[in-house]
């Protein structure tokens, strides 16, 4: 059975969000994102205007929430008309238009392309292998062409740089196939694969954060690096197996969890626990410790807002009290605990009331003593969730 998934013009609230997500840039600062994320932007070039460039965005929009092609190009060319062409109707009405096209060909395909890839991803275990397909026409490029009918498992790390649109207006899909029909077909091994180059500085992959903080932080000057950041936490994308999250907390949570490889083998060697903090606005290291199984002591700097790495020996990255008190006493943004090979992600979400601070601190004093009831605590951390108090994710 093979599961379809098109590119035609159909209603896709997924695609959709994706589009609304982008950050708007104006030209100069999209020229200075790092390629990874200059798919998460949208920029248009001659256009500085921020309100402008949203309007535009959003006309971009409404061609996945139901608008025609022709309707979103008109609204997109009218929004455009003003910033191309100089005085001369004619040529500005040809600028605008060619604009507007290309816009809905690489924002509205990019949107429909992340759409289906997070379709693919949740079928992915009934239908594991995937099956490249161009449109067949005399336009497609060879290194495109020589793609078409090659079947490959959908976890395989090739789909990374070349899962469609991977090229300047590639208009191939991917179709979703179960194990009987990729055995019909025949299925290619990565080394078969051909890795055809793309045009330029395109870059396309649907999950893609793969970018390092602090290489970040030492190549850039600090209100250069928050401008940066502040355009990632606007940026809402998706990657596979997880919730709706910006790019900066994509970002950070691969950073952290780097981190949690590193220092978290050091805590199974010697059972001491470790503390990393980070300025939560640019990921920049502040502060580290180590201690004992009772904690670890760290100064945070006055008005700086933090997210904090935590390491647990054997193997339980469950919230200790004292990680609760930390974290709100130091107003962390938000808080990682690892142990071994798991990872959780928690954070406060509201003020803890006097009674529930109480509860935190008695809980606290029993772990010290070695008197701490574990099934009271985590029936405690369970309604701290439940009541709104705090959220935990484990990450993949």
């Amino acid at each position: 059975m093979t599961a379809t998934l098109t590119i035609e013009t159909f209603p896709n609230e997924a695609a959709a969000d994706y589009i609304r997500g982008k950050a708007v840039a104006d030209p100069t600062n999209f020229g200075n994102l790092p390629a990874q994320l200059k798919q998460r932007a949208f920029a248009v070039a001659g256009i500085e205007q921020m309100d402008a460039l949203r309007r535009i965005r959003d006309a971009v929009a409404k061609l996945p929430e139901g608008a025609s092609w022709d309707e979103a190009k008109r609204e997109i060319a009218s929004e455009i008309s003003p910033y191309v062409g100089g005085d001369d109707d004619s040529k500005r009405t040809t600028a605008s238009r060619a604009r507007a096209e290309f816009l809905l060909r690489t924002h509205g395909f990019q949107a429909y392309a992340v759409a289906r890839h997070q379709q693919q991803m949740e079928t992915a275990r009934d239908f594991p292998y995937w099956k490249y397909e161009t449109v067949g026409d005399s336009r497609v490029r060879a290194g495109h062409a020589a793609l078409d009918g090659k079947v490959l498992r959908a976890d395989d790390p090739w789909w990374n740089t070349h899962y469609p649109p991977w090229d300047w207006g590639c208009r191939c899909i991917v179709v979703a196939l179960d194990e009987e029909d990729a055995q019909e077909i025949g299925i290619s091994t990565r080394a078969e694969m051909p890795t055809p180059q793309r045009s330029g500085t395109f870059m396309f992959d649907p999950t893609d954060a793969s970018i390092d903080i602090d290489a970040l932080n030492a190549s850039r000057d600090e209100p250069d690096m928050r401008l940066f950041a502040n355009m990632c936490r606007s940026a809402t994308v998706q990657a596979a197996g997880r919730k709706p999250a910006t790019m900066w907390e994509l970002m950070l949570d691969q950073k952290m969890q780097k981190t949690a490889r590193a220092e978290g083998s050091r805590t199974d060697t010697d059972g001491r626990e470790r503390a990393v903090v980070r300025d939560y606005i640019t990921g920049k290291k502040i502060a580290e410790a180590t201690g004992d199984e009772r904690g670890v002591k760290i100064e945070v700097p006055e008005d700086t807002t933090v997210c904090t790495l935590h390491t647990h020996p054997k193997g339980d990255n469950t919230p200790s009290p004292a990680d609760l008190l930390f974290g709100h006493n130091i107003g962390s943004k938000v808080d990682y605990i690892a142990a071994g090979k798991q990872l959780r992600r928690w954070q406060w979400l509201k003020t803890p009331t006097p009674e529930v601070a109480k509860r935190i601190q008695a809980f606290d004093a029993d772990n010290n003593a070695g008197t701490i009831d574990i099934n009271d605590y985590n029936e405690f951390l369970r309604r701290l969730v439940t009541d709104g108090y705090i959220k935990m994710e484990e990450l993949p």
